[in-house]
This record gives structure tokens, C-alpha cells and sequence, in this order.
């Protein structure tokens, strides 16, 4: 739980977090590279990636190697899924496509512990380093106060319930998914369009209402900084498979060039 807490304290401080999806790498290496390059957290992406649960416990393991912050986007608000995202070890889950109260009470209850919900209790696993703890009712309080649980507003149901889900006590981060959001909002694509952003602030200000974190993700630096002058903490750049054809695009045509 040590890299979530330190998110959460660098957020504190004022600063903004920023980490990547992984989509599609499997390899650990990519967590060691985000983790010297700075960024705050990674993010295995089971939604539109395909993961087994052996390759995301071994992303998590790496990531507690390496002191970066470990968060899975699971597919769904599914008890199993979630469960075994945290017993892994990993410090936060995000549910996408949440629509109604009933799906943002039920994420709560899969994912913190009594009294906040009833995520099951099984303390000799990796989460625990295999070793349950010497007072597991207070690792049960500090999982609940350090893990993030973070739902998606990306829908037109959502978004009309903004205020509703972040006063949810055991929701720590609302999400901003401008993708699925401009397609709910009719501009498929359109995710710097000023509804999009309009949803943002409406985002920001509910959770300076109540007290949690507000994120979005971004693809550029243009959207970075609306985001970011929203006053958005903690934003997801793009995915590192994109990060990786960048570069390569880049180091070929640095090499093309001396050729030419």
C-alpha cells in the first residue's frame, strides 16, 4: 500500500499524478521503464486489453519492485474480477461504464473492506506479502484508506449523477473517459469538445465537494491542459503501446535521416 499512499500524499501536496494504461505489453520491463521515467502509476487495462490473471500479478509484483503505483481497470463491476485484482496486489481498481447508484455501491462493497463494504478476507496472499498481518483489523482500515477506488464517469447517466457518486463514502477517485463520453454525448471522438470539458469541471467541483480525487485520462498535451486547468489531480496519458510506436517511429526516422 506504499505507492498508493504516496500518490495520494503527492496529490496532497498539490502536485499531479500522472501514469499510463498498459494495454497490450506484457512484459515487466515496461512498469521498470514508466517507474524511471517518473510516472506515478501504471495501469493494466483488462476493459479493452486482454489480460490473464498470472500477466497482471506479474505487472503488480513488478510494480511493487519498482515503487510505482499499481491500479487494474477491470471489465466490469464483477465481485471475482475485483477480488482478485486487490488480493494480487494491486493498490486501486478502476470500473468502467458505471451508470446507476446501484453499480457505484455495489464497486464499494467489492472492494473495501467491513465496514465500508465486504471485500473477502484472505490475508496470506500476495497483497499481504503472504504473511498475514499481526493486526488485521488495522490492515483493514489502512487498506480502506490507502487503496483507490475509482469509477469512470463516461456515460450520460453517470454524468447526470455526478454529485450522487462522489458523495458515495469508499469512492476516492471519479474518472473522467472522454472517449466513451464523446460517444454518449454525440460527438464520437470530440473528446476536447467543450462539453467534454464542461463535464470535467462539473467532475472537479463535485470532488472538491466531497472530498476525493478527481481524474481524467488524455492522448496530448492540447488536452492535458484543459484537463489540468479544470483542476483535474491525477490523469492517465494515452497507453504505453502508443508510447512505444512513437519512439520507434521516432529512432527510424533518426535513422533514415542520417541515410538521406
Amino acid at each position: 500500500m506504499e505507492a498508493a499512499k504516496k500518490l495520494r500524499q503527492r496529490i496532497g501536496q498539490g502536485h499531479f499524478a500522472m501514469g499510463t494504461f498498459v494495454v497490450e505489453l506484457r512484459t515487466p520491463a515496461v512498469v521498470r521503464f514508466l517507474a524511471q521515467s517518473d510516472f506515478d502509476f501504471m495501469l493494466v487495462d483488462n476493459e479493452h486489453g486482454y489480460w490473464n490473471p498470472l500477466d497482471i500479478a506479474q505487472q503488480i509484483d513488478a510494480a511493487k519492485r519498482w515503487g510505482i503505483c499499481s491500479l487494474v481497470r477491470v471489465s466490469s463491476a464483477d465481485r471475482g474480477e475485483i477480488m482478485r485484482a486487490l488480493d494480487a496486489g494491486a493498490e486501486g481498481v478502476m470500473v468502467p461504464m458505471v451508470r446507476t447508484m446501484e453499480d457505484v455501491e455495489r464497486i464499494v462493497e467489492y472492494s473495501k473492506y467491513p465496514p465500508l463494504g465486504q471485500r473477502g478476507a484472505h490475508f496470506a496472499r500476495p497483497h499481504s506479502g503472504f504473511t498475514p498481518p499481526e493486526d488485521a483489523r488495522c490492515y483493514m482500515e489502512d487498506a480502506n484508506e490507502q487503496l483507490l477506488t475509482i469509477v469512470q464517469i463516461e456515460t450520460q447517466e453517470a454524468v447526470d449523477r455526478i454529485d450522487e457518486i462522489a458523495a458515495v463514502p469508499g469512492v476516492d477517485v471519479l474518472y473522467l473517459g472522454p472517449g466513451d463520453l464523446s460517444v454518449a454525448l454525440g460527438i464520437p471522438g470530440q473528446v476536447e469538445d467543450p462539453r467534454v470539458i464542461e463535464v470535467a469541471e462539473r467532475i472537479v467541483r463535485a470532488c472538491e465537494q466531497h472530498g476525493k480525487i478527481a481524474g481524467s485520462h488524455f492522448v496530448n498535451a492540447s488536452m492535458l491542459e484543459k484537463v489540468h486547468a479544470c483542476g483535474m489531480q491525477l490523469g492517465g496519458f494515452g497507453a504505453a503501446v502508443r508510447m512505444l510506436q512513437f519512439g520507434i517511429e521516432e529512432m527510424a526516422q533518426r535513422a533514415r535521416s542520417v541515410l538521406s
